[in-house]
């Protein structure tokens, strides 16, 4: 998959197609649950995706990790449906589910045939109010959480470091913290702890139901007040406003146990507000100028030409409502270059690089980025997806519906304008990652 797709906003990994990527059509019921529906009647099939509007941000200090262990904790039984009763239902009817947990979202969505979309729906609302874990299934995942925890992260280098950078960047920011919780926040939960986070987010006015593939509007606003419409929703819960990085450009060297490759990351944190949604478009094509792929500008540069690096990316994540980074991840050649030589190669090639842009060179871009995902139109999970992650991130749906038009009208000079912005940040990680005693 080229780097594009991981540069928009987080938790959008799409962009428009030559026509409208998707019919979106969205209503709000009386508890509040906001409800979005794509039509796609090509096959007999309905994705369900509900989203919290709550993660790893909303996590009580001293308690990281509780949104993700609730998570899991979800697929336990509820006081009408009997524990690991809702995997059992769901591979029973050949449904496809899953979830997961950010710093700002929860997602949990079922993929089935159309005719089995009532009892997705059914199991789905219940769980939303229901949820009866008992202290035996809270201990269980609780220790799965804790073993996720060591295998990826604990023993694995190469996350670690990165985890660290993140909490570098953020400073004191809940951003920063991990999505699962350090090991000793994990023990420490209880699952008061997770009653208590689910009976404050998890609630119809907090979430985003998107319904994608065989159904139509009006079957949509029947079935959603069918299973949604009796919950109870009260006033929308304030997000956390957490206040501007201090300008700070930190540069370091992480030596870590089991390190194989040396890993190297530039980030530059975009507090919210930064960029506008054509900023963040700019950004998109811009990334994928100087390192989408093998044949992009820093990788001919830094990795054929002068041997610098054997892999280089940027990654370009923003929203309007919590910010993000703009980040390079490499992986150096040798060890001839710690971070601090890094950092000014990087930054000399990328101002030669964005000075070399032509405005033929970025109509390319924006084609073929228009190009790779046509098949957003087709595939109902891919346009749920789409769909869900603009509207979480504030666009409206018309918004979303004509972001291809957005993208196609990105100019050259928008794109040094946004780089520019990028820039200005004053608040900055470089660090380098090699082997440890």
């Amino acid at each position: 998959m080229k780097q594009f797709f991981l540069i928009l906003l987080c938790s959008v990994w799409a962009v428009g197609a030559v026509a409208k990527v998707a019919e979106i059509e969205t209503f709000k019921l009386e508890n509040g649950l906001e409800v979005a529906v794509i039509e796609n009647h090509k096959a007999p099939v309905v994705l369900q995706m509900l989203y919290y509007k709550t993660g790893s941000v909303n996590d009580p200090k001293g308690k990281g990790g509780i949104a993700h262990l609730l998570e899991h904790l979800m697929f336990r039984g509820t006081t009408r449906v009997a524990d690991k009763e809702f995997n059992r239902l769901t591979d029973l009817y050949g449904a496809e589910n899953n979830a997961y947990t950010t710093y700002n979202e929860t997602g949990y969505y079922e993929f089935a045939d159309v005719s089995k979309l009532e009892l997705m729906m059914a199991l789905e609302a219940d769980r939303m109010v229901n949820l009866d874990f008992s202290e035996e299934a809270f201990a269980a995942e609780r220790d799965i959480v804790l073993e996720e925890r060591m295998q990826r992260f604990e023993s694995n280098p190469a996350p670690l470091f990165y985890e660290n950078v993140n909490r570098l960047l953020w400073q004191d920011n809940p951003r920063g913290n991990p999505v699962s919780g350090s090991p000793a926040e994990i023990k420490a939960q209880t699952s008061a702890d997770a009653r208590a986070f689910y009976r404050k987010w998890y609630r119809p006015d907090n979430a985003l139901l998107v319904l994608s593939g065989d159904i139509s509007l009006k079957e949509a606003k029947i079935l959603a007040k069918k299973y949604y419409g009796g919950l109870k929703g009260v006033a929308p819960l304030a997000q956390p406003s957490p206040a501007a990085g201090r300008a700070a450009e930190t540069t370091v060297t992480m030596k870590l146990k089991g390190v194989t490759q040396p890993r190297y990351v530039s980030a530059i944190r975009l507090d919210a507000g930064a960029l506008t949604k054509k900023d963040a478009l700019a950004l998109s094509l811009l990334a994928e100028y100087l390192a989408g792929d093998d044949t992009a500008y820093l990788y001919d540069k830094l990795v054929y030409q002068d041997k610098v690096l054997l892999a280089v990316a940027l990654d370009v994540s923003y929203d309007e409502k919590t910010g993000g980074a703009a980040a390079f991840y490499a992986t150096p050649a040798d060890g001839r270059f710690g971070a601090q030589k890094l950092t000014g190669i990087l930054k000399q090639e990328t101002e030669t690089g964005i000075a070399a842009l032509t405005a033929e060179k970025l109509e390319q871009i924006k084609n073929q980025a228009l190009s790779d995902v046509i098949y957003l139109q087709e595939n109902p999970e891919s346009a749920a997806r789409f769909a869900g992650g603009l509207l979480l991130a504030g666009y409206t749906p018309d918004e979303a519906e004509n972001y291809d038009a957005a993208l196609k009208a990105v100019t050259l000079e928008d794109v040094r304008t946004a780089w520019q912005k990028v820039l200005s940040s004053q608040t900055r990680v470089n660090a380098y990652l090699e082997q440890g005693e």
